[in-house]
Formats: structure tokens, sequence, C-alpha cells
């Protein structure tokens, strides 16, 4: 943060903010407060305008989507999945779905309590729920490394797959690997809206996205959807920046 006070303070002395005061006639000590007051409002003023450039841009809406179709009721690396946003410095090449899914990162993660709407029901089953969950993210990362949209139809909204289509179509036939070294699973909270539920999963772990590549971390949240007639559908992933992983 030094580095950036240095020009702010720089540029204050040069407006000569005293020197300016006291030609209007006030007392040395008190164009010496006011000069005083002055720079530290500069100084406010650049370090809110700095932690919001480091906060980046506010997370786009996730479109609709979850895990589970048909089947279930639904720099370090050089390689980043294609649909996963990078946690680390990297060199982008062929990477996994969250990228695609979620290209900014994220300003805050809902957590249960935050909103009156979110809630787990008493006699909601989440151990079999996370259980569930957990197949379903290794099952949609091996379908999306095949590259087949028809399969990843079982797993993901059909907005969803819109919005990925061409991640799949510039990456061509080009072969893509991802390895689950570590997965956990926490259920943040559901929602019921109109034509469904909605419910929020934190992922974290490991990941390996090439035979032999090291392993790197990810903490991202899956935002997903259970329609009144149907399973629950991947609705869309947002990216949890390494300073704010938990």
């Amino acid at each position: 943060a030094s580095r950036w006070l240095g020009p702010i303070a720089g540029i204050a002395a040069g407006l000569g903010i005293a020197a300016l005061l006291s030609s209007m006639g006030l007392s040395g000590a008190f164009a010496e407060f006011l000069s005083s007051a002055l720079l530290i409002a500069v100084v406010v003023f650049g370090v809110m305008f700095i932690i919001r450039r480091l906060r980046g841009a506010a997370p786009r809406p996730a479109t609709q989507g979850a895990f589970g179709g048909a089947n279930n009721a639904s720099g370090e690396s050089q390689q980043q999945p294609m649909w996963r946003e990078t946690l680390k410095p990297a060199a982008p090449a062929a990477a996994p779905v969250a990228a695609a899914v979620a290209a900014a990162p994220v300003a805050a993660t809902p957590k249960v309590g935050d909103d009156n709407n979110w809630f787990v029901p008493g006699d909601f089953d989440t151990p079999n729920f996370l259980k569930q969950a957990k197949d379903q993210f290794v099952r949609i990362q091996a379908v999306w490394d095949s590259g087949s949209t028809d399969r990843l139809r079982d797993y993901l909204t059909d907005d969803l797959i819109t919005e990925l289509k061409p991640q799949l179509t510039e990456r061509g036939a080009a072969p893509n690997k991802t390895e689950v070294v570590l997965l956990n699973a926490e259920l943040l909270g559901i929602e019921t809206v109109s034509d469904g539920h909605l419910a929020s999963v934190r992922f974290s772990g490991m990941l390996r996205e090439a035979p032999g590549a090291e392993a790197f971390r990810f903490e991202e949240v899956w935002n997903l959807f259970k329609p009144a007639n149907g399973g629950w559908l991947l609705a869309g992933i947002q990216q949890i920046p390494v300073e704010f992983a938990s």
C-alpha cells in the first residue's frame, strides 16, 4: 500500500495547500491543520479506489442450471480447465469448465443466514445430497473433458450449454484430462423460487490438468437449480479468489 501513498502525498504537497491557505489570511497552525485534513481525505479516497480496483468487477449473473439431470434427479500450473477460472498465474492452454462459466472473481460468497430466503430444511438429507453433488462434480468434469455437448445436457441446462458451446468448438478435438485429486463439498443453503429450488454448494480441493502436472488448489461455489418436475442441473459457477478462499 505504501507505494501508492507516496505519489498521492506528492501530489498534495505539489499543490502547496498550506501556502495557499496561509495566503488567504488563515493562521499557520490552522492552515496546517486544514492541509493535513485534505491530505488525509485524498489518501483515503486513493486507498478506496485501489481496493475497488483490486476487487475487480462484480460477478456476472449465472445462467440457469445445476448438477445431475437425466441420471440424477439434479505462475504454477500451465493448464487450466476451460470452464474453471484459474486461481493462480497460468499460461492459458486447454482448460476445464469453470473458467468459461465464471470469467470474473466473486465479490462475496452466499452464506446461510445472509438472506432470509436461504435455508436448509430440517428433514433434508444433506450428507446424501453432498455425496451426489461430489459424484456429479467428477462426472461433469469428465463429460466436459470428452467434449460431448449431448452428454452435457444430462447435467447442465440448455442456457448454460449454449454459453459453453463456443469453448468446446474452440477446443476442437484437443484431448483434455482433468484429475480430481481432492474434493470437499459444503451446502451453503437452499432457496425456494417460483419454478423450483436453488441450492449453492461450495466445492474445494485439488485438481490436476495433465498427467504428471502439479496439482493446484481451487475453490468455487456451484449454483444448482431443480425444477418442480426434474432433477438438479448445474446453473452456474462462482470462482472464489485465493485471498477469499477458506
